[in-house]
Parts: structure tokens; C-alpha cells; sequence
């Protein structure tokens, strides 16, 4: 788990250049905007990795500051319904520069972070869009999708003066890209438990990966590490080093 701190000309270029130092992606870390700049002001942004097995053996207390990052509210107080409201227009805004006709409705909940603490999200649903708008949104591997939730945080914060916790989700594929895979997780690992040999999942991105330990993190007959850099970075499932 490492945590740096950036100075550039505007946040986005701040956040590029601490992803570009840590060699993270956009779902490896926590980000908290610290200086928003402007003018003659640069921007300084913390970004911190929470990449998804840096801290599976670690103590709660050893992840609190990343979760303390995640979940810091520095800039001018937000009333929950007009943070909804921003969130909300911006990403219908998107959509209309990228030809897409839908609806958004958003949904404030509480959720576990990257570290199982509690966290409260907006989870803004795009519906109404037709199958092939909706593969244009999602694209291969949900890449476009992440880039959109990020470029949506990226403009509430400017208006807001802090780092949102907002999703983006169109045809219910983060929730059915997160059932399948847990339960390809768990028939791998029933594999392994089989064989007693280690296995070796396809690349994912941060986000699935941590699916991958959060599923089989309870499961005592078998253990979990990421292997591989940047879009080749997967995960390996070994049996357990007690078991037999």
C-alpha cells in the first residue's frame, strides 16, 4: 500500500501523473483532492493504492488510512439531495455528447470499500438505451463504463470541491458481472480443491480482481494472490498451505 501526493496544472493531469508514478489503474486506488487550484494554483491530489491483495493478511487498522482517503469529505458541505442532483445532469450531459438517448435515475446507498469499511456511494443507473448504445457504453471488459464513472467524479468534484463516491451502471452489468464472477471464483476454487493444484485465472481489472479475494477471502481451503502487471495483471487461486 503506498500513498503519494501530486502537484499539476488541473486535477486530471495530477491524478494521470500519480497513476502513471504508482502504476495503478483508476480501480486500484483512492483519490483525494486536496487543492482543487486554478488560476495561477496548481491542483494537488493523494492518491493511494488499495490495490486488491496489498493488505489481505493485514489488520484492520493497517488499512484505516486509505479508508480515511476514500472516505475524506475536505471542501464545502454537500446536501445529499443536491449532490444527486450534480451527479445526475452530468452524466445526462455525457450522454448527449455521445449520442445516446436514456434516462439516470440515482440511488444513494452504503456499501463496503475497497477495504470492507462502510461507505456511503451514489449509484447512478442509466436505463432506457438500446443494446447496441448499451455495448457502446460498457465496452470490451467494462473499460468504457470506468472511463465514464471516472470522467463523472472527475467533473462533480470540480463542483463540489471534493472526491465523490459515484458509480455508473447501465443494464444491471455491474451486478451481473459481479455474480458471475463470484460464482466463476467459486468453481475454480472447488477445482482447486480438487486437484490440489494452484489455478490461473484471465486478466481483470481492479475492481473484478478484488471480487475474486472478497468471495474466496473466508474460504480456509484455498488462498488468493494477483500475479502479472498493468492488463495482464490476473489472479491465481493455490490451495491452502494447511490443507491435507
Amino acid at each position: 500500500m503506498k500513498s503519494i501526493q501530486i502537484r499539476a496544472r488541473t486535477v486530471a493531469e495530477a491524478i494521470r501523473l500519480a497513476l502513471q508514478e504508482l502504476g495503478k489503474d483508476r480501480d486500484e486506488v483512492a483519490i483525494e483532492v486536496l487543492e482543487q487550484g486554478g488560476g495561477e494554483d496548481e491542483a494537488l491530489v493523494r492518491v493511494t493504492s488499495v490495490d486488491d491483495d496489498d493488505d489481505a493478511g493485514l489488520p484492520a487498522a493497517a488499512a484505516e488510512p486509505a479508508a480515511s482517503a476514500a472516505r475524506s469529505t475536505r471542501g464545502r458541505a454537500v446536501a445529499p439531495g443536491d449532490l444527486e442532483v450534480i451527479a445526475r445532469r452530468v452524466l445526462e450531459e455525457l450522454l448527449q455528447h455521445m449520442d445516446i438517448s436514456g434516462f439516470v435515475t440515482a440511488v444513494r446507498s452504503t456499501v463496503p470499500d475497497q477495504r470492507g469499511e462502510p461507505e456511503e456511494t451514489i449509484t447512478l443507473h442509466v436505463e432506457g438505451v438500446d443494446e447496441d448504445a448499451m455495448g457502446l457504453m460498457i465496452g470490451r471488459r467494462g473499460d468504457t463504463l470506468r472511463s465514464i464513472q471516472f470522467m463523472v467524479n472527475l467533473i462533480v468534484q470540480r463542483q463540489v470541491h471534493r472526491w465523490p463516491q459515484i458509480t455508473v451502471d447501465v443494464g444491471n452489468y455491474r451486478q451481473r458481472r459481479q455474480e458471475s464472477i463470484e460464482a466463476l471464483a467459486r468453481r475454480m476454487a472447488e477445482r482447486v480443491r480438487q486437484t490440489g493444484r494452484p489455478l490461473m485465472l484471465e486478466p481483470m481489472g481492479g475492481y473484478e480482481r478484488r471480487i475474486v479475494h472478497l468471495v474466496l477471502r473466508a474460504d480456509a481451503s484455498v488462498y488468493t494472490e494477483s500475479s502479472g502487471e498493468g492488463e495482464e495483471r490476473k489472479v491465481i487461486i493455490y490451495p491452502s498451505r494447511t490443507a491435507g
